[in-house]
């Protein structure tokens, strides 16, 4: 049976390049893309099955849902030793609701939006959840949406707000904030304590294999429930080690350093990097409910938590 895409065999082992691209078309569909929208960049980005042949939509759906995408067996039980995995069980969850949604439905062509305020840096004031991106029309302008609810999420879906003037608003209010006096110092020394984090992470995951191996000398001296518990532990410490690293690997490599003109910087900046110093700045963005004699100003209607 061939591999799984992502992994080096079947036993897990990630391929690195593949699974960026598999990450970059998980991210692609939480937007809100059309699954042909997707397979059209992966292909047009070189990345192909391990056949060797490019992707198409229903292909896609079925390596995404995998259980191994996330680490799991058959039975949706983690896999002891998988190692690194190419989404975590949560983003499998989502996914598979997505599909779930959209079977049977026609998907419509829209132009893609790559959304700043994403990955949980915007989230509902209401209920707390995310915010996603969405379109209320194929030809409708981006919008940051909280989901319906649904079975196992608490979403209140009652909040929407225009994805531009949303993204406009928060990008000047933070250029606003990395213009005062003594900001870019402060900024400058959390990103050099964020690759602090990440290099002691980096040393962390790595050790990983040799902590393992200890536990396993250790297991004729435990009794199985102590075993088991202890076991368990590691796994959902490296696994969360992990994590973090890869959010911090997106932040910290962001080129402020020298930069005079950030205003100019950001205008040409791509939207990795603008998401990059977003996150290194601000914790999330709320986003308030209009009504209760708010305007519909998204100056009104955001509250920024600063990092």
């Amino acid at each position: 049976m061939a591999r799984l895409t992502g992994y080096l065999s079947r036993r897990g082992g990630l391929h690195p390049e593949e699974a960026k691209g598999l990450r970059k078309a998980a991210s692609l569909l939480f937007d809100q893309q059309a699954r042909a929208e997707v397979c059209r960049w992966m292909n047009a980005q070189g990345h192909r099955t391990t056949r060797g042949n490019e992707w198409a939509p229903e292909v896609l759906t079925r390596v995404l849902s995998h259980p191994r995408m996330a680490g799991l067996d058959d039975d949706g039980q983690l896999i002891t030793d998988f190692g690194e995995t190419v989404l975590t069980p949560d983003e499998r969850l989502r996914l598979l609701a997505l599909f779930t949604e959209q079977a049977g439905q026609q998907a419509e062509p829209r132009e893609a939006f790559d959304y700043l305020m994403k990955d949980g840096l915007s989230e509902c004031d209401r209920c707390a959840h995310s915010m996603v991106g969405a379109r209320v029309t194929s030809g409708g302008a981006p919008t940051y949406r909280c989901p319906p609810p649904r079975a196992g999420q608490t979403s209140c879906g009652r909040v929407r707000i225009n994805g531009d003037r949303f993204e406009d608003t928060v990008a000047e209010e933070v250029l606003a904030e990395l213009l005062r006096p003594g900001t870019r110092e402060r900024v400058s020394q959390l990103l050099a304590d964020l690759r602090d984090e990440a290099e002691r992470l980096r040393a962390h995951v790595e050790g990983a294999e040799k902590r393992f191996g200890e536990l396993r000398e250790m297991r004729e001296m435990l009794v199985p429930a102590a075993y088991e518990a202890a076991e368990k532990a590691t796994n959902q410490d490296l696994r969360e080690a992990r994590s973090r690293l890869r959010y911090l690997e997106q932040l910290i490599d962001v080129p402020i350093d020298g930069v005079e003109d950030l205003a100019a910087w950001w205008k040409t900046a791509p939207r990795a990097w603008q998401r990059a110093l977003l996150g290194v700045v601000i914790v999330k963005v709320r986003v308030l409910a209009v009504g209760r004699g708010r305007h519909r100003d998204p100056s009104e209607r955001i509250r920024i938590e600063w990092r």
